[in-house]
């Protein structure tokens, strides 16, 4: 069964340590298993898969490999992802081009986005209003 099948919810704020380490809180870490996938999010951000579930995207993505677009397409997710792994206190270096490519400083937001981890910039996340509080009218279909 894949570990971290829709477990991941919720939100927090964290500070990088010195060298781009990230430690990944214990309600997350409980659900993530020490080898993972780092991958460059088309969102801008940086998104966390168990290996299991990344593998499952390359598969996918590699469906659509019988045109030279899908072929493209194919190499674009893996040549943004990288595998990674937790340290014995929950933590890992975030790759410079990664801290490029998501705009980070040295605060960031961890979601919880079901079945992987996102990463934002500080500045990117409360830029798209995304620590607006919901309520149930934002969304009907979900809660009537």
């Amino acid at each position: 069964m894949n570990k971290m099948a829709n477990n991941f919810l919720g939100v927090s704020k964290h500070n990088l340590e010195n060298g781009n380490r990230l430690i990944i809180p214990p309600r997350f870490r409980s659900f993530l298993s020490p080898e993972f996938v780092l991958f460059k999010s088309p969102d801008g951000c940086l998104s966390i898969y168990d290996v299991e579930s990344f593998e499952e995207i390359i598969r996918q993505a590699r469906l659509l490999a019988g045109t030279k677009e899908g072929r493209e397409r194919a190499r674009v997710v893996t040549r943004a992802a990288r595998y990674m792994n937790l340290d014995k206190q929950g933590r890992f270096t975030i790759p410079q081009d990664y801290i490029a490519y998501g705009s980070i400083g040295n605060s960031v937001y961890l979601t919880g986005e079901g079945n992987r981890l996102e990463i934002w910039s500080e500045e990117i996340y409360c830029g798209m209003g995304a620590d607006k509080e919901v309520s149930p009218e934002d969304f009907p279909e979900l809660f009537y």
